[in-house]
């Protein structure tokens, strides 16, 4: 596809999609990658309508868990200094009082993301933008399938979605290929940190991403095309289930819920009710035993452990999220 119309393409789904315009105030999530220093230049270079284009301030987190990390802030300090129309810049550093050894990547994301939350409220962004794309969306939806994850996880990551401090999340370039991304912006990139921990093996995600989906097109050179498809049926389906589920979620909320619905139906309402509250990487077996604990009818109490720092905690007919 040309350049010219891949743009002009991206500018008609950012007005039928709603995904921001220039009433609003974005603070765009950096990495040093190139993806996030595309979408930067993208906001910034001017290029966008008048009535799309809204306040970008921008922020890169150094998670110093990388031994490069240090020349990457100071990359994206450099372009941050000779961006244009930036309303503020902030870098910051995640502080660990003992670096992880599991759960690294589940961890880090949520300490990235408090960050980003407290500087939103200091700048005054309503939404935060992240530069996740097609490939990107092929992996979470691969990576929770082979996890065993419900529907309410295999349709991937929205585009846009309104968090629960109310801030919106937005993803612009999930309809467009990684390599698509260098045709959108008119200027390159031209210096970038590549993340070396990418092709570590040891990953899941980084084998789905160099192994599994290249062995998936070799099978069919459409298969990244069939698999967005079958999730975007799935996100249609969740869309008509959804009015019946946000009642059994209130229900949970107010103790009333009835545990004897069949299982596949409480497990949705299960996972529904967790990304509310911006929980997101629970496992279908953990989900089944706090249906369990829950139609248990000899003990009043109990607990479910989802990780290091988060648990299920049952009191009576109340079910509470439990974070340590």
């Amino acid at each position: 596809m040309q350049p010219r119309v891949l743009r002009a393409n991206l500018i008609r789904h950012l007005r039928e999609q709603h995904l921001f315009d220039a009433t609003d105030h974005v603070l765009v999530a950096v990495s040093g990658g190139q993806d996030s220093l595309r979408l930067l230049r993208w906001l910034t270079a001017g290029d966008l309508p008048i009535d799309l284009q809204p306040q970008v301030s921008a922020i890169y987190i150094n998670h110093q868990l990388r031994s490069d990390a240090q020349q990457e802030e100071e990359l994206v300090r450099k372009v941050f200094a000779h961006t244009p129309h930036l309303q503020s810049a902030t870098i910051r550093k995640l502080d660990w009082s003992e670096v992880p050894t599991v759960s690294v990547e589940e961890k880090a994301r949520e300490k990235r993301y408090g960050v980003m939350f407290s500087v939103a409220d200091q700048v005054g962004a309503n939404s935060i933008v992240t530069a996740h794309h097609r490939n990107d969306q092929v992996e979470t939806i691969l990576y929770k399938l082979a996890r065993g994850s419900r529907l309410e996880q295999l349709t991937g990551m929205p585009e846009k979605q309104t968090l629960t401090n109310g801030l919106k999340l937005v993803r612009p370039f999930l309809s467009l290929s990684k390599l698509e991304l260098k045709d959108l912006i008119k200027e390159p990139v031209q210096e970038w940190i590549d993340d070396y921990t990418n092709d570590d093996q040891q990953y899941a995600r980084n084998r789905l991403r160099n192994a599994v989906i290249p062995d998936l097109q070799h099978i069919n050179k459409q298969a990244v095309a069939h698999i967005i498809n079958f999730a975007d049926q799935l996100t249609a389906l969740q869309a008509l289930a959804n009015p019946q589920i946000k009642q059994y979620v209130a229900a949970l909320e107010a103790g009333v819920l009835d545990w004897e619905l069949p299982t596949e139906q409480l497990l949705l309402v299960l996972q529904q009710w967790l990304q509310k509250q911006e929980v997101f990487d629970v496992k279908d077996r953990q989900l089944r035993q706090t249906i369990q604990l829950m139609r248990n009818k000899n003990v009043a109490t109990g607990s479910i452990q989802l990780n290091d720092y988060k648990q299920l905690i049952r009191d009576h007919q109340w079910l509470r999220l439990v974070k340590s």
